[in-house]
């Protein structure tokens, strides 16, 4: 399988493989690059451990990259561009790796690093010798990290198999075909982005790489290169939809994921003609394993859909949502013992609760942690963030506890607004949708929200700020 995904479209000299502003790169081109930097890297990397860390953002030589990584069977281990050079030096010190792929600009963030840094921009020159390819179908063809609060981000690894049995499950609600678009609107460094990169190599599609993952830039992408595919997270579709930005008359689906997404923000889009799915998935599942259209949110809202193909999904005791497919991961890449896989008779234990209905579509409820119980009352916060949302003027909200001598904990919002509003214009619109006990007590109004990754809030720090009464950086 992976001598046929590396050259299945390798000599496509008028395929197109990526583009963006600057640059048109063919299929033959792409392979021809990669080459190259195998080439060149093989008397480097040939004695190495198995895996390499890559620090490069999203463009056509983080491609040209993996593949040459693959090329050389050496399983590539995408770093996180917002890292700050500590937590990568804890990362490459724990896992013990001997090198890491940098692109220049990100000199500065691993200068200090316990590992040989190699310049990858150094190895783009033709090269005399010719490494032979030690790909092997039965090696690892991904390590990615989960996204991480305050612990050590887990290591997920993925073989080929995986990675491609996610794109093949999908395949009848995609429908890709050689010459659609996909734009890559997620960081590369993160399964959904990653991903798109996976399905666009397997089908002959074109990748479309804006200058980076804001707002402008996609709109500006969307309207230059008319993408047929799209992958959103919810921030990002809410503030294009706001911006009363158009798509294209020929795109075919937008995938929106990463955390809550309200029935609103999904019906509007489809009237707007973004075509939205709601997908749910993880790190660990290669991507998503249920999508759901307006049609089926229509008639029973906050449904995240069915599995898709080869994916069975079931619910424990607990209300866990387990999960058991052939994209699954196939561990965790790890030195600490105390680290469980998470697969258990074949079924990834997400972590995640909901329920089946009995007609096999899945809802997400929030987990017990995120819960706010207040005199004794759940409080569902992504229920009133969703209210909240509705109010002209609100870009983003986080709802979550304060704690509380006489109740325990009370409900608050921090809100970031482009308009002049205030704590009693939110209360008067809450309080007709909403019982009293669920309308927060406390209104913080704040420039940003922090994130752990595109679109999703980082819930414990922000409870952490507020609760110590420290502003938030």
């Amino acid at each position: 399988m992976i001598k046929y995904f590396l050259s299945k479209f390798s000599n496509e000299e008028n395929l197109v493989s990526i583009k963006t502003f600057n640059n048109t790169i063919t299929y033959k081109e792409l392979f021809r690059k990669s080459k190259i930097i195998s080439n060149s890297l093989s008397f480097l990397l040939i004695q190495t451990d198995e895996y390499v860390p890559i620090l490069i953002s999203n463009s056509d030589s983080f491609i040209e990259v993996v593949l040459a990584l693959w090329n050389l069977g050496k399983t590539p281990v995408p770093i996180n561009l917002r890292w700050t050079s500590d937590e990568i030096g804890e990362v490459i010190n724990f896992f013990n790796f001997k090198y890491i792929l940098y692109e220049h600009k990100f000199f500065d963030q691993i200068k200090t690093l316990n590992a040989e840094a190699i310049d990858f921009e150094r190895h783009l020159e033709e090269s005399d010798s010719d490494n032979k390819q030690a790909n092997n179908l039965k090696g690892n063809a991904l390590v990615i990290f989960t996204s991480g609060s305050s612990e050590r981000p887990k290591a997920v690894v993925h073989s080929f198999d995986s990675l491609f049995n996610s794109v093949f499950n999908s395949h009848e609600i995609l429908n890709l075909q050689p010459k659609d678009k996909i734009l890559a609107s997620l960081p590369f460094y993160h399964i959904g982005g990653f991903q798109l990169i996976t399905r666009a190599l397997l089908n002959g599609c074109e990748i479309i790489i804006p200058e980076n993952q804001n707002s402008e830039s996609i709109d500006e992408a969307i309207k230059i290169f008319q993408p047929t595919h799209l992958s959103l997270v919810s921030t990002q579709l809410r503030r294009m939809i706001e911006a009363g930005i158009e798509i294209n008359y020929n795109i075919k689906s937008t995938f929106v994921g990463g955390g809550f997404i309200d029935d609103e923000l999904i019906l509007k889009a489809n009237k707007m003609g973004w075509k939205p799915l709601r997908v749910y998935g993880s790190s660990e599942t290669a991507s998503f394993v249920c999508a759901g259209n307006p049609e089926e949110i229509k008639i029973k809202s906050n449904t995240v859909g069915k599995p898709v193909k080869n994916t069975t999904i079931k619910i424990s005791d607990e209300n866990e949502i387990l999960i058991s497919s052939n994209s699954l991961f196939k561990g965790y890449l790890s030195q600490d013992q105390n680290i469980k896989s998470g697969l258990i008779d074949n079924f990834y234990h997400s972590g995640d609760l909901g329920y089946l209905d009995n007609e096999g579509y899945l809802f997400i409820e929030p987990k017990r942690t995120d819960l706010i119980i207040s005199g004794g009352e759940n409080v569902n916060p992504y229920e009133i963030e969703n209210y909240i949302l509705q109010i002209d003027g609100v870009q983003e909200v986080c709802v979550f506890p304060i704690n509380d001598e006489e109740w325990g904990q009370i409900v608050a919002a921090a809100i970031v607004t482009n308009k002049n509003l205030n704590e009693k214009e939110i209360i008067e619109f809450l309080s007709d949708k909403i019982a009293g006990y669920k309308i927060p007590k406390a209104f913080y109004f704040t420039d940003h929200l922090p994130k752990i990754s595109i679109g999703k809030l980082d819930r414990k720090k922000i409870i952490s700020f507020y609760n110590s009464n420290n502003e938030i950086y």
